[in-house]
């Protein structure tokens, strides 16, 4: 039973029975009160249990504001009003939000869908939901033999390091594939030098093929011949410059002229290859510092095989810590056009290894045949034991 205590507002709501009374014996006295009488006599009260005390409300509806909320639509501006819980409950009182929680911000309820929704009944009862948050997710990472990669797309790495770069944050990109793998299991101190890089992502088929076998997908493989051209497309967009570290003699220049091209925007803050033992020189190593210092690249790219570039890496980036590093092995052969890529269907199956093998079999026999495979074949078998 609904019982006025003044022209303002309703001070408790009894059963159904009683609501069916006041329903049949004072018909002539509903006018603006239709629509909560005919909603009670429908036999939902339940959105109103014996606990709760509307009496307590702060601001006290008139009969013609109830009719009103009644018919709010989803996604209108509701008034707000306060809720509190009897004290036999001890709940605390809950403060109603000022629009309709049901719909977030950014995500408006087409027309058509909001015509098949019904009003909500009752709308001055709040709905309770969790505060959202904006902060970010950290990465998920995969462990595949002890060394764990990051599940990340290209665009995601891509999106980070241009960020971070804004930001004024450095960081260091390794590109492990099963080759770069293999060593790493045998090595500890490189698992524990290679443990400090802020991204380690996927460079190779095998561990796509690993990570799904132990039910631990990765998103995509992200080869550093792939990234050295994106990330630069995307550099030359957002003005960083970049710095190309290593390669064969002259393979900087010519991979330098490719990439202006494509890019003429492209800001090339330095080019330099060492001579080969320069990573035993106390003063050659001095000196590609001293370069880097004074050219102040956004993004370098060490180009001189694993995992000799990572070591160069971890000795030179204090000196640039606003800078990014990329160890990417031979892509600048690749970008310079002395090194051809496996066409894409041999890529998108694995075999891009075959391809590699077919153009220079002296050198990469032993290390494709002889070591990869046998250790290619252990990483599956040991990701399906995993699973």
């Amino acid at each position: 039973m609904v019982t006025p205590t003044s022209t303002d507002g309703y001070a408790e709501i009894d059963d159904r029975s009683a609501t069916i009374g006041v329903a049949e014996h004072q018909s002539d006295d509903r006018s603006s009160d239709d629509p909560i009488l005919n909603f009670l006599q429908d036999g939902q009260q339940t959105y109103f249990t014996g606990s709760a005390d509307v009496s307590m409300m702060t601001s006290r509806p008139s009969s013609t504001e109830i009719a009103a909320a009644l018919s709010v639509a989803p996604g209108a501006i509701e008034t707000d009003y306060s809720l509190r819980i009897d004290r036999n409950s001890q709940a605390p009182s809950i403060k109603a939000p000022s629009r309709n929680s049901r719909v977030e911000p950014g995500h408006a309820m087409p027309a058509a869908a909001r015509a098949r929704r019904r009003p909500r009944p009752f709308a001055l009862v709040p709905r309770f939901t969790r505060e959202r948050t904006d902060l970010p997710r950290p990465a998920a990472r995969v462990s595949l033999m002890g060394f764990r990669v990051d599940c990340v797309t290209e665009h995601q790495v891509i999106r980070h390091v241009i960020q971070s770069i804004r930001d004024g944050r450095g960081g260091w990109i390794v590109t492990p594939n099963v080759d770069h793998l293999r060593i790493i299991s045998q090595r500890p101190d490189l698992l524990a030098m290679l443990s400090e890089a802020t991204l380690r992502v996927a460079d190779g088929m095998p561990l796509m093929w690993a990570s799904r076998l132990q039910g631990t997908p990765l998103p995509e493989r992200i080869t550093g011949a792939g990234l050295i051209l994106s990330l630069t497309a995307a550099a030359a967009k957002a003005g960083a410059s970049i710095f190309l570290l290593g390669g064969e003699p002259g393979d900087g220049e010519a991979a330098a002229t490719v990439l202006k091209r494509l890019h003429p925007g492209l800001k090339v803050a330095g080019i330099m290859c060492p001579p080969p033992g320069f990573e035993n020189d106390p003063l050659q190593m001095t000196e590609i510092g001293n370069a880097l210092h004074s050219a102040k690249p956004d993004l370098v790219y060490s180009c001189f095989g694993f995992p000799k570039q990572e070591f160069v890496i971890h000795a030179v980036r204090h000196r640039l810590p606003s800078a990014w590093f990329l160890g990417l092995g031979g892509s600048l052969s690749m970008v310079s056009g002395r090194t051809r890529r496996a066409p894409g269907w041999m890529q998108n199956i694995g075999m891009e290894w075959l391809w590699r093998l077919g153009l220079e079999p002296q050198r990469l026999f032993r290390r494709y045949i002889i070591n990869d495979l046998p250790f290619a074949i252990r990483l599956l078998a040991a990701s399906l034991v995993e699973r």
